[in-house]
């Protein structure tokens, strides 16, 4: 019987070394999993992404209304809304306008200090929610102080409200009008990863309201996407639009619109300095989604411009400082 050879020797040594090796990087990779599930865990808890059972691939405007009613202890040191959402939200909370914004490549948890506000029951958040094509998500929680946190997470107890009224701040909409939330998950799931949480201030109260110097229309061309062939192919729709001139203007622009359609419709809108910008096809074009019900959208953005275009829609402009 013959003993193990040098050359088998070398080979069961290389193969110890990489299953070593192997088990080594398996290790450190759980370990800073466990890590990072830990830090979103210590974010967001319980909370999951939710957003409107609707077909995603129709790629039609979606917008509504998630909601939360809850009371609160009345040993909490403070109040603080945690809130990440895409594309595009604004979060009411007791009646409120907090704070909104749209999201863009920017992902993060928004962190909004609402202690001022809070009361220990009947407290109420409501979180309009905005897509073009009807793809988003929704997730949020609520601190009570460093220790008890991740209350009130989003899941299947929030509401989702597919028509605005005018009480939906205080309270819900008739039964009928009201559908538990689609689950998708919780982080990190599709392109939400880990959010990193961010101290938000809140929205300041309206000053006051600035209307147009003057409004004319033109015929122009709204950049658009074609498939041709399974292809995606930039082309320019001819269209009519309504310019409105402010002069140079720091605010949030609000549109209002006449209709009361069954379905979310948007109204593409575009922002402007120069007049000559106006007529160009080049550049970003914005979307406000209005909900079945809704009269008026405000813009979760604070931007500093002159005019404001609307394409094709009848819709007038002003803008809240």
């Amino acid at each position: 019987m013959h003993g193990i050879s040098a050359a088998d020797r070398r080979l069961m040594l290389r193969l110890a070394v990489a299953l070593l090796a192997i088990f080594v990087g398996l290790a450190a990779f759980s370990r800073l999993d466990r890590f990072y599930s830990h830090k979103f865990f210590d974010s967001t808890g319980r909370a999951e992404w939710i957003w409107p059972h609707v077909r995603l691939s129709r790629g039609t405007p979606v917008a509504c209304f998630a909601t939360r009613d809850f009371d609160l202890a009345p040993s909490r040191y403070f109040t603080r809304i945690k809130i990440g959402a895409d594309p595009e939200y604004t979060l009411y909370f007791n009646g409120r306008e907090i704070g909104g914004r749209r999201t863009g490549e920017e992902h993060a948890l928004d962190v909004y200090d609402v202690s001022a506000l809070a009361r220990d029951k009947g407290n109420r958040i409501v979180v309009a929610l905005r897509s073009a094509n009807g793809v988003g998500g929704l997730i949020a929680s609520v601190d009570l102080s460093p220790d008890y946190k991740n209350i009130i997470p989003t899941g299947s107890e929030w509401r989702i409200v597919r028509r605005w009224n005018d009480r939906l701040l205080l309270q819900d909409a008739p039964v009928a009008a009201v559908s538990a939330p689609m689950l998708l998950g919780r982080p990190p799931i599709g392109r939400w990863n880990y959010l990193q949480p961010r101290t938000v201030p809140l929205a300041l109260p309206l000053r006051g309201v600035v209307e147009p110097h003057t409004s004319f229309a033109f015929e122009t061309a709204l950049p658009d996407i074609d498939i041709v062939s399974g292809v995606a192919v930039a082309v320019s729709r001819p269209t009519r639009a309504t310019a409105y001139d402010f002069g140079p203007v720091r605010g949030r622009a609000r549109v209002t619109v006449a209709w009361d359609e069954a379905e979310s419709r948007a109204v593409r809108v575009r922002f402007a300095n120069a007049r000559a910008e106006l007529m160009s096809i080049e550049g970003p074009v914005d979307t406000f989604v209005f909900a079945p019900g809704e009269k008026t959208v405000v813009d979760s953005q604070l931007r500093s411009f002159r005019y404001v275009m609307v394409y094709g829609a009848h819709a007038a402009v002003d803008v809240l400082q």
